[in-house]
């Protein structure tokens, strides 16, 4: 009897084994992680085209578990856009729901969810889809220190 109960002890923890192996094993493709932290904008495209923002204005989005704001501000630290709301992650799919903003062209995205495509690969984001005025985004979002380690709190 003894050796009944010793192979059902084997038989678990061999299946919790093959188990904890499995899920080790997963590719990026099956596991996308949330984007949970503070991002700066690496470079972007939209249209095909690089951004257009003048000189000196850096780009910055904070992601909670729930939501996400993101802020345009310039060297002398004047914001000249902000905009935010909730946001929602399906496998790949990445979903924000802008509910407030203050600034040039923010009007139209209030109210509205983008869909993009996220991938997080070496510490960056990248983030690609149709906006919903049409406009296809390209972006890639690094840690603020990534480019800036001399930057203040890096």
């Amino acid at each position: 009897m003894q050796w009944k109960r010793w192979l059902g002890r084997m038989a678990v923890v061999a299946g919790a084994g093959v188990a904890l192996a499995a899920l080790g094993s997963r590719s990026a493709a099956q596991t996308t992680e949330p984007p949970v932290g503070t991002w700066r904008l690496a470079s972007a495209q939209a249209n095909g085209k690089p951004l257009d923002l003048p000189a000196g204005t850096t780009i910055v989005k904070h992601v909670t578990p729930t939501d996400f704001v993101f802020v345009y501000y310039d060297q002398q630290g004047q914001v000249s856009v902000v905009g935010g709301g909730s946001w929602r992650l399906d496998g790949s799919r990445y979903e924000e729901t802008v509910e407030y903003g203050l600034g040039e062209g923010m009007k139209p995205y209030i109210g509205k969810t983008q869909v993009f495509t996220l991938r997080i690969d070496g510490g960056r984001w990248y983030h690609a889809g149709t906006e919903s005025d049409g406009t296809v985004i390209e972006e890639v979002w690094e840690p603020p220190c990534a480019s800036r380690p001399a930057a203040r709190g890096c």
